[in-house]
């Protein structure tokens, strides 16, 4: 039935001479506004409030009003508003009315079409009647396959996604034969794996000895709380970091509890849950400052398995608490809890279902929803604010966890209407406040300034990672422009605070929308010199990266180690970086047997075995070293900058292993990125060599430095262990110390020379070197802190006269080699 009055059917277009001649007054407003009693502004052909409903096909005007509109030479309505036209028309020939009509009917065609065409991706030259004298040409979109790590066997799996910074491997067979190869052509490696899961085991045993003990008693808390002149600076430091983003506690409320807690009777229990919120903040704090003495139990530092101490203590205590009545003390715990464990890298396997876990629990309990929706004098104003800072405090932790997983979150297709909480200090409001004051504007920085802020690009990215984790999805170029085009725009349109305790905030906003420019382009970055359209991916792939460490060594200069901590972003720019540089310096075409990453060569991850030096040579024709670009000066100048900012990813994941104890097997991975890499200061003969010219000893020598690298990382963890007289730490030192007796030259290519002298340190150390051979046995870990200390590193060259040690890695595959250190686990 239609909606029109009487005199809308009257005045419309198919009303009699009759009754238009009853000259009544003209319907300035649209049919549909008036009928609605809305008010309408007027704007021709479709005036903004039907555009923005959805009636843009019910917004047609009185024809009387439509007369009077100019024609221009196109042969459309001129759209000026109808609100001057309120004098009586001007009597325009029938037959020019049914031509406007027509052209009314042309214009109001051709929005539909291009509607269409936008819903249909196709674009609205498809419907451009138009005749050209150009051929349309296709752009070619390059075939690309799914990126994820499947791991395990039977049940016993691990699932990673395309997001994940893990993942990009699965494209980079090149990296995946270098660092198989490397392994094998040392047998250092095989000790220090060995010895280091030896640690892992042993750390593994104590802490289920600990655990067996553990029965989430109060006691058990109070026990492990130290004093209050411990605890003030560690908690004063909790505020100053994690508080100006996550916003878990209501300082003000905070230190009052604080203060009755100190004040308390011995015996009283009701204090027990505070308890537990400070053991928590103490193990989110345990390494959130760079430590000159750290030190080490085994692979571990000490303070962050101190803070897995604490942890254990207070999940096993929170494990025993009902869930009936949740709290806001008890979504508390659970974000503490989840925050202690990324900050240390503690148990991030498990970091996904534990995340999905408290967002589900506080779907259960209605956080999603408006709290006003309750019934009054139910929740306090307090309460409702509460309420909004904590849900989306969960939301923002559970998608970041996510997209390192590269898995879907729970808050994608999730409705939910809580509003922003209110851009105030903590100061203003309180449990007995009755009516909390207005937000301040954004552009005034508070503790919550980031959530109200982050909430603005969590549709945006919630539809990315929905997006770019299905296989089913097919991305076009075209998208990943449009993608970048809002990426950028919500870049452009965060505000620049200027107080000192922004600094995280700010980094942290501008973080979570770069790290999907660098997922979006990686994939197409590849592709740059074989197609030129992919050039603005590359470059956008180094200029994300280049922001990346940019903003984490400005957080690093003031000793702000919690984003590095907390966030992979150093991992994914390294691998982004190193595999897009090396495909970009072929110029091989598909026709020519290579498809970017997916060529023929190209075996999964999972599928690689590891076998003898016989079969797969480090010289094979699979594996070659990369030269810049001769014939384009920017893809040569983008490389060069890549190469150099690898040198900077791998000194910042450096800082987050030797300040946690973790991540070993990534800081590998970027070692040995760093020596497949094309050199930047060669001469020119070198340069114009052809790259199928590299030889075995190259390939080794680059192996071999990559290495170094990484055992020299391993020497300096053992010189800082705990117990320098602990056995394993002794077995470990005299296995890689004392060499292996010569060996058969090896098929990998023409031998070096044998060594003038068995030695640990080699004549060309970094650092200065100690200008002479070490003797074959250190004398205890205290003679390599010693060194240390003296600056006489241990770097570049130490293992140059080391022959290799013979170690059976037959069944080994790729994944497998370090999985005892993926994702952080004990």
């Amino acid at each position: 039935m239609s909606t029109r009055s009487a005199e809308s059917r009257d005045n419309s277009p198919d009303a009699s001479a009759e009754k238009r001649a009853s000259k009544k007054r003209k319907v300035l407003s649209c049919y549909a506004c008036r009928n609605r009693k809305m008010k309408c502004d007027r704007v021709y052909p479709v005036c903004g409030r039907c555009q923005k409903t959805g009636r843009a096909d019910q917004c047609t005007y009185d024809p009387r009003l439509l007369e009077d509109i100019p024609v221009n030479g196109d042969g459309y309505a001129e759209p000026p508003s109808f609100a001057q036209h309120d004098s009586a028309p001007s009597g325009a020939g029938s037959s020019d009315l049914v031509s406007w009509k027509l052209r009314v009917q042309e214009r109001r065609l051709e929005q539909l079409e291009n509607k269409l065409a936008a819903q249909s991706g196709t674009g609205s030259q498809a419907y451009d009647s138009t005749p050209s004298h150009f051929h349309d040409f296709k752009a070619n979109e390059p075939l690309l396959h799914e990126e994820m790590m499947f791991r395990g066997k039977a049940f016993k799996t691990q699932f990673y996604g395309s997001t994940c910074p893990l993942s990009a491997l699965t494209q980079f067979s090149e990296l995946q034969a270098f660092t198989r190869e490397s392994v094998i052509s040392s047998g250092n490696m095989g000790h220090v794996r060995d010895d280091f899961k030896a640690f892992r085991v042993r750390r593994k045993a104590m802490m289920k000895e600990k655990n067996a003990r553990r029965r989430g008693y109060d006691e058990e808390i109070f026990l492990q709380l130290p004093d209050k002149t411990t605890l003030d600076p560690q908690v004063a430091l909790y505020f100053q970091t994690c508080e100006t983003s996550y916003r878990i506690l209501h300082e003000p409320s905070f230190w009052r509890e604080y203060q009755a807690f100190w004040e308390r009777q011995s015996n009283d229990e009701s204090f027990t849950p505070f308890a537990a919120v400070l053991l928590y903040i103490l193990a989110v704090t345990k390494c959130l400052q760079p430590n000159d003495g750290n030190i080490f139990v085994g692979d571990s530092a000490v303070d962050r398995d101190t803070a897995l101490d604490f942890i254990e203590t207070c999940d096993t205590w929170l494990q025993r608490q009902s869930r009936k009545q949740t709290t806001l003390t008890f979504f508390q715990l659970h974000c503490l809890s989840l925050l202690a464990k990324r900050l240390n890298c503690l148990k991030l396997k498990q970091d996904w279902t534990t995340s999905g876990d408290i967002i589900r629990v506080a779907i259960a309990a209605g956080l999603h929803r408006n709290p006003s929706l309750l019934s009054r004098g139910r929740i306090s104003e307090f309460e409702k604010e509460m309420r909004r800072r904590v849900w989306l405090t969960i939301v923002e932790l559970e998608l970041q966890g996510s997209i390192d997983c590269g898995l879907p979150s729970s808050a994608c297709g999730l409705y939910f209407d809580v509003q922003p909480p209110f851009n105030l200090p903590d100061e203003t409001f309180a449990a007995d406040t009755t009516q909390i004051p207005a937000g301040r504007p954004i552009e005034h920085f508070t503790s919550t300034s980031y959530l109200i802020v982050s909430l603005q690009s969590m549709p945006l990215r919630l539809h990315l990672l929905q997006l770019l984790n299905n296989p089913t999805t097919e991305l076009q170029y075209s998208d990943v422009l449009h993608y970048d085009s809002q990426l950028n725009a919500m870049l452009n349109t965060l505000p620049n605070w200027t107080d000192p305790r922004a600094d995280i905030p700010s980094t942290l906003l501008k973080l979570q929308l770069v790290q999907f420019l660098l997922i979006l382009h990686r994939p197409y970055a590849v592709y740059a010199t074989t197609n030129k359209r992919f050039s603005f991916s590359f470059t956008a792939c180094i200029e994300a990266a280049s922001t990346i460490l940019m903003l984490h060594e400005k957080l690093l200069a003031k000793n702000i180690l919690s984003l590095n901590h907390l966030r992979n972003d150093a991992l994914r720019a390294g691998i982004a970086l190193a595999q897009t540089t090396y495909y970009n310096c072929f110029h091989a075409s598909p026709a020519e047997g290579r498809d970017a990453p997916n060529h023929k060569d190209y075996v999964h991850p999972i599928d690689i075995g590891v076998a003898s030096r016989q079969e797969r040579p480090i010289g094979g024709p699979e594996l070659k070293i990369p030269q810049l670009p001769t014939d384009s000066l920017l893809a040569s100048t983008l490389c060069t900058t890549a190469v150099n900012l690898l040198e900077k990813v791998r000194l910042l994941f450096e800082n987050k292993v030797m300040r946690l104890g973790t991540g070993y097997m990534e800081y590998f991975l970027l070692c040995s990125a760093q020596g497949i890499m094309p050199k930047t200061s060669q001469d020119r003969r070198t340069s114009i060599a052809s790259i199928t010219n590299a030889t075995a000893d190259d390939l080794r020598s680059r192996g071999r430095k990559s290495l170094e690298r990484v055992t020299s990382l391993c020497f300096r963890v053992l010189a800082l262990q705990k117990e320098p007289a602990d056995s394993l730490v002794s077995s470990l030192r005299q296995n890689v110390t004392v060499p292996s007796p010569l060996t058969p030259a090896s098929s990998l290519g023409p031998s070096t020379g044998p060594p003038t002298a068995p030695h640990m340190y080699g004549s060309n150390l970094g650092g200065g070197g100690l200008g002479g051979d070490m003797p074959t046995i250190l004398p205890g870990t205290v003679a390599i802190a010693t060194a240390l200390n003296d600056g006489k590193g241990i770097g570049d060259g130490a293992f140059d006269d080391l022959q290799d040690m013979q170690v059976d890695l037959s069944g080994w595959t790729f994944p497998d080699f370090w999985n005892f250190d993926m994702g952080g686990a004990l």
